[in-house]
This record gives C-alpha cells, sequence and structure tokens, in this order.
C-alpha cells in the first residue's frame, strides 16, 4: 500500500485560514497524484490527434521542399495557408497531452477538509482556490475505492439544465485520497448529527 503524500505544513496551514470562525476540522487529507492515472486517458484521444496534426503540418510544407516543379502560386498560397492552418491543432494536441501532467501538478498544491459545517477543498498555486459544500446542501454520495484504499468520493449537490435544454448534474468531488470510505463514514456521521 503506497505512503499518504507527506503532510505540507503550507497547504495545512492555508486550509486552516479557510475555517470559519468556531469551526472545527475533523478530517484533511492530500490527493495522491500517481492515483490520478484516470486523467491519462485523455491520451486515447490527444495521441492520435497530435499525430494527425503533425502529419497534415509535414504534408502542407510539401510545395515548399518537393523536389517536383511547384508552381510558385500554389507555394504562395496553399504552401502559406495550410501550415497556418495546422497549427492550432498541433497547439490543441500538445494541450491535450500536456493536461493530465497539470491534473497532477495541481493535485500536488490540493488539500481537502472535512469540518464540523462542511467539505472544502483548497488549491494553492499561483492563486489560492476554494470551494466548499455546506451539508445541508449535499445529496447522494457516490464513493469508488481501490484496493489499497485509495478511492474518490463524489457528492451530488444540485441539478442544473444546460444551454440544450439537457439535466446536468452538479458533483464536487474529492479525488485520489487515502482512506476514502472513513472519509465517507465521518461525512455521514456529520450529516446524521444534524
Amino acid at each position: 500500500m503506497p505512503s499518504p503524500p507527506a503532510p505540507s505544513p503550507e497547504l495545512d496551514s492555508i486550509l486552516r485560514r479557510e475555517l470559519l470562525p468556531g469551526e472545527r476540522l475533523i478530517w484533511s487529507a492530500r490527493p495522491s497524484p500517481p492515483k490520478l492515472r484516470a486523467a491519462f486517458a485523455i491520451w486515447i484521444f490527444a495521441i492520435p490527434w497530435t499525430a494527425f496534426a503533425l502529419f497534415w503540418e509535414a504534408m502542407s510544407f510539401m510545395p515548399w521542399f518537393a523536389s517536383t516543379n511547384t508552381p510558385s502560386e500554389i507555394k504562395w498560397s496553399f504552401g502559406i495557408v495550410f501550415p497556418l492552418f495546422g497549427l492550432p491543432f498541433i497547439a490543441v494536441g500538445f494541450g491535450l497531452l500536456w493536461m493530465p501532467f497539470g491534473v497532477r501538478r495541481k493535485a500536488a498544491q490540493t488539500i481537502y477538509g472535512l469540518t464540523d459545517r462542511r467539505i472544502l477543498r483548497v488549491s494553492a498555486g499561483r492563486k489560492r482556490d476554494s470551494a466548499s459544500v455546506l451539508y445541508n446542501q449535499m445529496g447522494p454520495i457516490e464513493v469508488s475505492a481501490d484496493a489499497d484504499g485509495y478511492g474518490t468520493l463524489r457528492i451530488q449537490t444540485g441539478t442544473s439544465r444546460d444551454s440544450d435544454g439537457d439535466k446536468v448534474t452538479e458533483r464536487f468531488e474529492v479525488l485520489g485520497v487515502p482512506d476514502v470510505t472513513r472519509l465517507e463514514g465521518l461525512l455521514v456521521e456529520q450529516q446524521t448529527a444534524r
């Protein structure tokens, strides 16, 4: 079983500053970046996308480097337009390939806390982001855990309609934390004590 991420005094201090007057911290944990493997699933799409974009870009330069006598009108029209057209697709591809590493980096700067009033998430990167859900705003809870106890807890916080009118379920997620079933037990205990 992997050991939990080392305590970060800086993150713990930031979490404690988020507490309201009189609020008591019951549980806190940091996500384990290696446990966020699901973020790499985007590569199923990102690798072919990026490969095709790079192939397109290479082929778009053919009028300039081909040994055939390409007319200058084609060189100066298609030879410029097509390479420029491919650049945004390459940028998107590299962004998709980088995304899992960004998720892991953000996880290393995140801490979750459970108090006697709410559950909260604080991320301290270049800027501090925090989100929380009060107990009376919580709906059904879903938990998925690995054999080693690490897992994800999802709390339904509401529903809304998207621009097409489809129903969208809003969730607060606690990702990749150790002993997620203990967190679920503490959360249910706090909800039933109300």
